[in-house]
């Protein structure tokens, strides 16, 4: 197993290895194909001069939930309030000593891409990377980390249950909801699909740059090259939502997350970057 990780990485090491001495500008282009930590890319290349190759793509992610976590509504005041009511009706739906809301943590990371490389020697393979990604759609879209999910069909038909009664028997009492507390403020859950919906965005301008460093070729010698990169996307702006409300502590609303939940919005609100390894195959077009 060793003698084959050694030989596998040496591969690597040799494909990157080749030296950048085609690229003539504007005579030559390359098709690349990549995934990494940013998910899955395609891109073009082509050299402007010996030194420098400017870059063009798009990369998008897999759907789906990197965790799962619980989020936590406090259901006291409603259970009392059912307690009232239980003389004068038998409750079909109860609610338990907290209604949870069963959420997923995602991320967004679809973006168009402008990149260029430097290679500060003519004859090198190592080079220097630059850029921007742009998310083509607006930020409430778009947002680059949602944890959203829904209640039980038991906690969201109580609550209907309760309203109902209590519009029968106390008409000017207000609606009552399932709310989720982030340190003063309460954001109630919405009805989706016969549950209750909660959804909260970690949004920031569509606009992100990009630094990092790589090995290899952009414009391969023969059919095909092969480059490994690591860099990381530099993010400004920031601003957590809840029910499209904003929430002003990052800190509060973390709070009621899980472990490794609350460990992934603490680094998104603390640390602007996001950190990427890239590995890339080239075929060369031109």
């Amino acid at each position: 197993m060793r003698k084959t990780t050694l030989l596998i990485f040496a591969t690597l090491i040799t494909l990157c290895a080749s030296a950048q001495d085609n690229m003539e500008a504007f005579r030559h282009f390359s098709i690349g194909a990549e995934v990494g930590l940013h998910g899955f890319g395609v891109e073009v290349a082509v050299p402007v001069q010996k030194h420098f190759v400017v870059k063009a793509g798009y990369n998008w992610a897999p759907a789906g939930d990197l965790i799962r976590t619980d989020l936590v509504i406090d259901t006291k005041e409603l259970r009392e309030l059912q307690e009232q009511y239980s003389t004068l009706h038998e409750f079909e739906h109860k609610f338990g000593d907290e209604a949870l809301i069963d959420a997923g943590v995602g991320l967004n990371l679809s973006n168009m891409k402008v990149m260029l490389n430097w290679y500060p020697f003519a004859f090198g393979r190592f080079y220097l990377a630059g850029g921007v990604y742009y998310t083509p759609s607006s930020k409430t879209d778009t947002p680059f980390l949602s944890v959203s999910g829904t209640t039980t069909e038991n906690d969201w038909a109580a609550l209907k249950e309760l309203n109902q009664l209590e519009r029968q028997y106390n008409p000017t009492a207000p609606e009552r909801e399932l709310a989720l507390t982030i340190g003063d403020e309460k954001y109630p859950v919405i009805e989706k699909d016969g549950c209750g919906y909660m959804q909260a965005d970690f949004r920031m301008d569509p606009l992100k740059y990009y630094l990092g460093l790589g090995l290899g070729r952009c414009i391969p010698n023969r059919t095909v090259g092969l480059q490994l990169e690591a860099g990381a996307m530099i993010y400004h702006n920031s601003v957590l939502y809840c029910q499209d409300k904003e929430v002003g502590s990052i800190t509060d609303a973390a709070e009621g997350l899980d472990n490794d939940a609350k460990e992934i919005l603490e680094y998104v609100d603390k640390y602007p970057i996001y950190p990427q390894v890239t590995l890339r195959l080239s075929f060369r077009a031109l």
